[in-house]
């Protein structure tokens, strides 16, 4: 049975299905995400109305459960990834893992979260660069997270300009990194694949030491 028929019939999901089809299928819930994620944002279920980084994510990571559950997805969601299958450092804000018993659960797709703007001025380029390696297309480069995968992802939350002037700013700063850093090329821009009002979704290559590694930027607007 073909997974897009898993989804909505309710059956048990086959997660022996190819790779590259469970990642279109977690880029395709990424992005149904977002409209349930926005509402529930400007929502007053809760009292803390200037969110960080920290409390998109926790939302959002809410928001994508309900809808694997309601749609059998073959895979789960959680966050806070710690590696302890290929002992990459650090954690992934979040990741998805197989939605089946006694096959190993390690991480499908990696995912970053980051604010755009970063919420301090010394952290301006963390999308891109940071320090002692936290940036956040840094840290898949360095296979500081995503290590033994070759597709991952960033998701960004737009509180001010738009996808336009983050996809022109972060690319600029790529290409100043690429004229003085032999570990940064300028084939590592981003290109814009899909864009409405709610979010833009963009792809580029990040060259690794041994391998590259696709990224995804899911850029939710939120501003």
């Amino acid at each position: 049975m073909i997974a897009e028929e898993n989804l909505y019939n309710k059956s048990n999901p086959q997660i022996s299905i190819p790779n590259t089809n469970i990642i279109l299928l977690i880029s395709k819930l990424m992005k149904s995400v977002v409209p349930h994620f926005k509402s529930y944002v400007v929502s007053d279920f809760y009292q803390k109305r200037k969110l960080n980084e920290d409390d998109f994510t926790q939302i959002y990571i809410e928001q994508a459960q309900i809808l694997i559950r309601k749609y059998d997805y073959p895979f789960n969601i959680n966050g806070q990834y710690r590696d302890i299958t290929n002992l990459s450092k650090g954690f992934s804000d979040f990741y998805f893992y197989p939605n089946e018993q006694n096959v190993s659960t390690s991480s499908l797709f990696s995912v970053e979260s980051k604010r755009l703007p970063s919420p301090e001025k010394s952290r301006e380029k963390e999308y891109v660069i940071g320090d002692n390696n936290n940036g956040g297309i840094e840290r898949y480069k360095t296979e500081k997270h995503g290590k033994g995968i070759n597709e991952c992802g960033l998701l960004g939350f737009v509180e001010k300009e738009n996808s336009n002037h983050w996809m022109t700013t972060i690319n600029q700063w790529i290409k100043e990194l690429a004229q003085t850093d032999k570990n940064w090329k300028n084939d590592e821009f981003l290109s814009e694949l899909e864009s409405n009002a709610d979010f833009s979704y963009l792809g580029s290559t990040a060259h690794r030491e041994n391998g590259d590694v696709d990224l995804t930027h899911l850029w939710v607007i939120v501003n």
